[in-house]
């Protein structure tokens, strides 16, 4: 009978996201060794770095931490936040630091040790790399340029070894700078003798809270358990949630270019040979997966991320008669035509913008609810739902703009557009529900909100970006004036909106200077907390020691391994499905800033090997459906283990740049979906693998 020798909470998928505080308490019971939680992300742009501010509203971050904190007190364990105050920057954390003081005063949290590791970067430090050309790209873009990375934050993605260094030297309770989001997870693990293969997977799969669950949802706990047999069980605290053999498989695809590979500091973690099973009805597990020291870079390998801003921003969302469509300039944004893809609606596809609009007493009221009334409506799961990455396509980072309306309340107003046909034919019921839930909350008390489509009322959205003042209000303007040449704006226009600063990344590149890694980043600084009075007691730096194994003799090629060879079927095809009625989910999502990644899961295996037979994901065939260059498709590979094809591509443009249309990348999957796939008769003999 194997025993347990290890068990870890994740609190959620991002600090602020919420969780059901009675899911912590069911997590609670029985052994626990530490509560984690991700507070971070480079997903919602590089505007939370360059200015330090956070995603979420500080009240939902320390409602979330206080919760993990009197647990932590109660239980003696380890409590772990990384990439604190969303994007790891020094002021992201030191905000979340502010938050802890207030939490640690209020719980009256005496005699603790706290470790602050923090993972910001001197940008002449880079630059040194930048001119000696040893800065290495991950992919393509963005564009190195001195200028820019002079005036960057630039911080690097740390590892398991500042937190290994940190929780051996005694602190209870870590805030990390930017961090590997598996990383928080598998460090501890990794200095308690567990395998780093393991470690690693394991720390995948919880850094999304319970989205790797039956039903997924990144506001809820997960709880893994480690035993002395080399397995991982994964269960869900939350009664309505299950782990599957299926779920899991299905979750480590999540977000990664390539099916079987994901690239860490320390090394590659391999899942080619990992075997995933379900232990009862509730709950599955993992075993085998292996990680390796060897490969392309490794040992010594540190992302960096640097963001800069590019200048103040206005924006103008004008509201038009559905017969004026035609008469809006090709290279403008039309919610209804081109504003979820650059690529207009072709055929019978249908693309509907979303517009949100609060108004409240205050500022801060106002975004609040505009940001909770958006956030619902883009992860609201309903019937027949296909894509389960977000619903909705965010053109702005950050998301909103807030102005003073004539009545002299406050305004936010939140677009964003979809292609999802689900979800459109099931928007009003969906809109319905989101009224409901959000009708007692107290952002709602004594605010106003309207949640608009362009169906009836299309809608254009004007962006310009300039660091001059005066030269941007003139430029604005021009374009404002360039559409209403030919047409009229409804009374419901906005314009002329003054939206937060523009900024873009300049940097997503590895640096591989030893000596910069071990002896500069991640400094570790030890407090003495009593209450929010913190002394500090002294520093350290982060000890290293390899990782993981050496001398891999397998495929650590992420171009080549598990790719599905164009091998046309020499017979004549019996019919044809539409590959939308043949899979449970259809997704796109970021794989960082410049990649999107497509998710494929099938209804069945016969499903699965018929498209795998047709050939129709060969990679020109997949090339032609994207209408992208097969330069810039990264992979076609197929994934036996959750009967599952990934398609990964060049990003079109770096995310977040001043062209964006989908944000998060969670919009995109609308051509994968329309595609037609043959049946031959030899596939229909065919069974899965899994």
């Amino acid at each position: 009978m194997p025993n347990l020798i290890y068990r870890v909470v994740s609190a959620c998928a991002a600090l602020g996201y919420g969780y059901p505080r009675e899911s912590l308490q069911a997590a609670l019971r029985g052994r626990i060794d530490a509560i984690i939680c991700d507070a971070g992300s480079i997903d919602a742009g590089p505007f939370f770095l360059g200015t330090g501010t956070d995603y979420f509203e500080a009240d939902a971050i320390k409602a979330d931490y206080r919760h993990m904190v009197e647990a932590g007190r109660r239980i003696g364990c380890p409590v772990v936040i990384g990439s604190s105050g969303m994007a790891g920057g020094n002021r992201n954390l030191d905000r979340m630091i502010e938050i802890a003081k207030e939490v640690f005063s209020e719980l009256a949290i005496r005699d603790s040790k706290v470790a602050v590791i923090r993972s910001e970067l001197d940008p002449d430090i880079v630059l040194k790399e930048y001119r000696k050309g040893a800065l290495q790209p991950t992919g393509v873009g963005p564009d190195l340029d001195e200028d820019e990375l002079r005036g960057s934050i630039i911080v690097g993605q740390m590892g398991v070894h500042p937190l290994m260094s940190a929780l051996d030297a005694g602190a209870q309770f870590i805030f990390a700078g930017r961090s590997c989001d598996s990383a928080l997870f598998a460090s501890d693990m990794i200095r308690r003798g567990i395998d780093a293969g393991l470690a690693y997977h394991v720390g995948h799969v919880l850094e999304s809270g319970a989205l790797a669950c039956e039903p997924g949802s990144p506001s809820d706990c997960l709880v893994a358990e480690i035993y002395d047999d080399g397995t991982a069980i994964f269960v869900s605290p939350n009664s309505v949630r299950r782990c599957t053999a299926h779920s899991i498989a299905a979750h480590s695809l999540y977000q990664q270019s390539h099916p079987q590979l994901q690239y860490y500091p320390e090394g590659v973690l391999t899942l080619e040979k990992t075997q995933f099973f379900s232990r009862d009805s509730r709950s599955a597990g993992i075993r085998s997966s292996r990680f390796m020291r060897t490969g392309r870079l490794w040992p010594w390998s540190i992302k960096l991320e640097g963001a800069f801003r590019i200048g103040a921003r206005k924006v103008s969302l004008i509201g038009i008669d559905p017969s004026d469509a035609v008469k809006v300039p090709s290279d403008m944004l039309l919610y209804g035509r081109n504003g979820v893809q650059a690529g207009p609606v072709e055929g019978s596809e249908v693309e509907l913008g979303i517009i949100v609009e609060t108004a409240a007493s205050t500022r801060d009221k106002a975004i609040m609810l505009a940001r909770m009334i958006s956030h619902h409506l883009a992860h609201h799961g309903y019937a027949g739902r296909k894509t389960s990455t977000g619903n909705l396509a965010y053109p702005l980072s950050p998301d909103f703009v807030c102005f003073r309306r004539s009545d002299g309340l406050f305004g936010a107003v939140i677009p964003s557009g979809t292609r999802d046909q689900e979800f459109i034919g099931s928007f009003e019921a969906i809109k319905a529900e989101v009224v409901a839930l959000i009708a007692d909350e107290p952002a709602a008390i004594g605010a106003d909100f309207t949640i608009s489509d362009t169906r009836e009322n299309p809608v254009v959205l004007l962006r310009t970006v300039d660091r001059d003042p005066a030269r941007l209000a003139v430029s604005h303007q021009q374009e404002i004036d360039r559409l209403l040449k030919s047409l009229t704006p409804k009374t419901s226009s906005r314009l002329n909106l003054d939206a937060p600063d523009a900024f873009g990344w300049s940097l997503y590149h590895l640096l591989q200077n030893e000596g910069v890694i071990k002896d500069v980043l991640f400094p570790i600084t030890y407090f003495s907390a009593d209450g929010a009075n913190w002394i500090e007691v002294g520093s350290d730096r982060p000890h290293y020691d390899n990782i993981g194994e050496a001398g891999y003799r397998g495929n650590l090629d992420e171009r080549t391994l598990s790719v599905i060879a164009d091998h046309p079927p020499l017979e004549r095809s019996v019919g044809s499905r539409r590959l939308r009625d043949m899979a449970a989910v259809i997704r796109s999502k970021d794989a960082g800033v410049n990649r999107i990644t497509f998710d494929i899961f099938f209804t069945s295996g016969e499903s699965y090997e018929i498209a795998l037979y047709s050939n129709a994901f060969s990679r020109d065939n997949v090339a032609r459906a994207l209408d992208i260059a097969p330069e810039h498709l990264v992979g076609t590979f197929f994934v036996d283990s959750c009967n599952a094809i990934k398609v990964s591509i060049d990003r079109p443009n770096i995310s977040a740049s001043m062209d964006e249309r989908d944000l998060f990348g969670v919009q995109q999957q609308t051509a994968i979906e329309s595609m037609d796939i043959p049946i031959y008769a030899a596939a229909l003999s065919k069974a899965s693998s899994f």
